[in-house]
């Protein structure tokens, strides 16, 4: 059992994007109690509410192997047989693409295992747990290009109001010797959601109208639904980067808000992120690089 605590804590310690999800956009706010990867028995479980007896597994690719599959029908059977508890298993696909319908199903087997917990605690877990309790994040983003194309720089800034009331704040930045404004504007996003650990609640800031149009008015799913041909049938510029930027949002489980704001004018965080990206591509300009 000591053996198993430690490789739990390792586990939570290294959870998956699919099981973060999960986690920080449902359960960890349910009205009844879940905990992750506990052990039980000679099992490691995903996700554990002790009052449902509920326990709620994700299944990545290794268990459609015949092998596995063997072993997860013998570890359900002793979780349900044995310790008598209901045994959920959504695979990581259906987490990704079908998250609501999992965590109703989840909610509807809460009420069935245990149905006085939730009766006055919510009537709809999406719209309690999907944004309620998700961190809500502001990410300043700017980049920069002498040439364009050329060489250019960006700058993104992460502000967050912590538990504490303080203000947790992160500035970061880079470069490359030969690229194009957009491209640069469009990697300051992708590093500032890369920086993201759990799902958030991202109000997106930017003077760039090229990514703000291009995310908040849905063109790049537009594209990407089209295999990256715009409405007038041409291929769209940068697909490479805008399928990267769409699947950190998606498999992030971010929620966007987008908000455009004119560049090199009144919003201090705005010029910061500028000052950012001159900075660096003046790191190319003046052979520092």
């Amino acid at each position: 059992m000591k053996e198993l605590r430690k490789k739990a804590r390792v586990l939570r310690k290294n959870a998956t994007k699919e099981e973060n999800l999960l986690w920080y956009r449902f359960l960890r706010k349910y009205p009844l109690q879940f905990h992750r990867q506990v052990p039980l028995g000679n099992y490691i479980v995903d996700f554990h509410c002790l009052k449902a007896r509920l326990v709620v597994e994700l299944d990545g690719g290794q268990h459609y192997e015949q092998d596995q599959q063997i072993y997860d029908r013998a570890r359900t059977a002793y979780l349900e047989e044995t310790l008598h508890l209901k045994v959920l298993r959504f695979t990581n696909e259906e987490i990704l693409r079908q998250f609501d319908a999992v965590c109703e199903e989840i909610h509807r087997w809460v009420e069935i295992q245990y149905p006085s917990s939730v009766a006055d605690a919510t009537a709809s877990p999406r719209r309690s747990h999907k944004e309620t309790f998700m961190k809500k994040v502001t990410l300043y983003t700017d980049g920069s290009c002498s040439g364009n194309p050329g060489p250019g720089g960006w700058g993104a800034i992460l502000m967050m109001d912590l538990p504490d009331g303080s203000l947790y704040q992160k500035e970061f930045s880079g470069g490359s010797p030969s690229t194009t404004n957009n491209i640069m504007e469009m990697t300051a996003v992708m590093e500032g959601l890369r920086n993201l650990k759990m799902p958030c609640d991202v109000t997106l800031i930017s003077d760039s109208q090229y990514v703000i149009n291009a995310l908040e008015k849905g063109w790049a799913v537009g594209w990407r639904s089209r295999g990256w041909k715009k409405a007038d049938k041409t291929m769209a510029a940068n697909h490479e980067l805008w399928g990267e930027m769409l699947r950190l949002i998606e498999e992030g489980g971010h929620t966007m808000h987008y908000q455009w704001v004119k560049g090199h004018a009144t919003n201090a965080y705005n010029n910061r992120c500028d000052e950012m990206a001159v900075a660096e591509t003046r790191k190319f300009t003046s052979g520092k690089k």
